[in-house]
């Protein structure tokens, strides 16, 4: 049962912390304050695995976007919670998910970040290799925060858990650099542990920098644990999920990795695990994170994502550990999570979901998706610029900013200014037909788009309606 589990690494930590983790539940059982549960699950997003047709991925897809809505609606109606998700979507799936990951993230399900499989390279080829695969997802709109320009940032997952070139078979991965050069290209996190296999790190249930030795793998072995009130440490911050034995599991005791299957499902016993590892930024042990993985892709796991096996799930966390004065549960990304460690390392205190955009803005995929690669120069509140789009005649941009839905047709390039209600349309190939849906209005305006085409618009209580053509 534990053949092949790392337990030489992660085993020594586990029972040297033990006490700690008993005087943790101790404080915690006794109600002294309410804790704060940060609960994450980070997929491994692969829809390709063991597909049986070039069309199953796709089903995939849309079993995801429509199942996951409809989890989240039927939580909503009963507790007022809406779980969250965070797909670390790897390149190797192909491009063509892209667009329908920006859609879901855009309907509010969750958000999207990257995970890499490599081997066998070397810090030159990695970083070529990352480059290019950050450029492509950023044409389609992913990987960047809200700004004017975006910030261009990702969490990251390595693929076969092998971070920093840590599987000792020396496959996997190839490069002793990795967290430097992750930090380097825009990296804020990392969350692939636990692994609980040969690649699983000494240190374990923690927060924390990993600084790197480039003249040797797995320098994230160990490192300085994030504390409130110090902040800027030097290194790649590590948000690690519950790694623990399970005493209390059904007919044996079995390693808890914080893996969410269908079969190994969020049982009771299992949250109570998750919750006694008491993964924590040293200083502030009310926030206590939840962070879990899964590879939720897969149709077999479908259950524990979105179907009976995760009502389970979520009916037992807002039953049971959202009162509101023991405990109150918080949905949170990947994204959001980092957010909160940050905002306890700056030394704030109070509810943690106030603090969900402290450092890193929300994802541009908050206020628009376009399912037509393109470049993407402004994103805020109230101000949207993409260039250089590769549009066809059925192009769809959805947008969340004031006085308007919707463009659809084919456009190169579109700016779109609420401060001041102008609307600029660019179309590449001679004039092309667009129609504007208007916010809050019930009709839509078709036009012919040439090089440059400007409407005025002005909002109202009745939404958005066009002055100027």
């Amino acid at each position: 049962m534990f053949r092949g589990r790392g337990l030489d690494s992660w085993l020594p930590t586990y029972l040297k912390e033990i006490s700690l983790r008993r005087g943790l539940r101790a404080r915690r059982e006794k109600g002294t304050g309410t804790t704060h549960i940060l609960f994450s699950v980070c997929d491994h997003f692969e829809p390709r695995h063991a597909a049986k047709t070039p069309e199953h991925p796709f089903a995939r897809m849309r079993a995801w976007h429509e199942g996951y809505r409809q989890m989240q609606d039927e939580m909503h109606r009963r507790y007022g919670l809406r779980p969250l998700h965070s797909w670390f979507y790897p390149p190797h799936h192909g491009e063509e998910h892209l667009a329908a990951l920006a859609h879901m993230a855009f309907d509010g399900l969750g958000e999207v970040e990257l995970h890499y499989h490599h081997h066998g390279d070397t810090e030159e080829t990695l970083r070529r290799d990352l480059k290019v695969t950050l450029a492509r997802y950023r044409r389609a709109g992913l990987l960047l925060q809200q700004g004017e320009p975006p910030v261009e940032s990702f969490g990251f997952i390595h693929g076969d858990w092998a971070l920093d070139n840590s599987d000792p078979s020396g496959d996997n991965c190839g490069v002793n650099s990795e967290l430097s050069l992750l930090q380097e290209l825009g990296c804020w996190a990392d969350l692939t542990m636990p692994s609980s296999n040969n690649c699983q790190t000494r240190k374990i249930n923690s927060i924390y920098y990993a600084v790197d030795d480039p003249a040797k793998p797995k320098s994230h072995d160990w490192g300085h644990n994030a504390r409130a009130g110090l902040e800027k440490q030097d290194g790649l911050l590590m948000i690690q999920g519950p790694l623990s034995l399970n005493w209390g599991s059904p007919k044996y005791p079995r390693i808890e990795n914080s893996t969410l299957t269908t079969e190994n499902w969020g049982r009771p016993d299992r949250i109570r695990a998750w919750l006694d590892c008491h993964v924590h930024v040293q200083g502030r042990p009310e926030w206590l994170f939840v962070k879990l993985h899964c590879h939720g892709a897969v149709d077999k796991d479908f259950s524990a994502m979105f179907g009976e096996r995760a009502m389970d799930m979520h009916r037992i966390l807002a039953e049971q550990y959202n009162d509101g004065r023991r405990y109150k549960l918080h949905y949170a990304t990947a994204r959001q999570a980092y957010n909160v460690v940050r905002a306890a390392e700056a030394g704030r205190d109070g509810d943690p979901s106030q603090y969900f955009d402290f450092a890193l803005p929300p994802q541009a995929t908050q206020r628009y998706c376009l399912d037509a690669p393109h470049d993407l120069k402004a994103c805020t509140a109230e101000l949207l610029t993409i260039e250089n789009v590769d549009s066809k005649p059925e192009t769809r941009l959805r947008l969340r900013l004031p006085g308007i839905e919707e463009i659809s047709g084919q456009f190169s390039a579109v700016k779109i200014d609420a401060r001041d209600g102008r609307v600029r349309l660019e179309a590449a190939h001679g004039p092309q037909r667009v129609t504007v849906r208007w916010s809050g209005a019930d009709s839509a305006q078709t036009l012919l788009v040439s090089s440059a085409t400007e409407l005025r618009f002005e909002t109202g209580h009745a939404g958005a309606r066009k002055v100027v053509a």
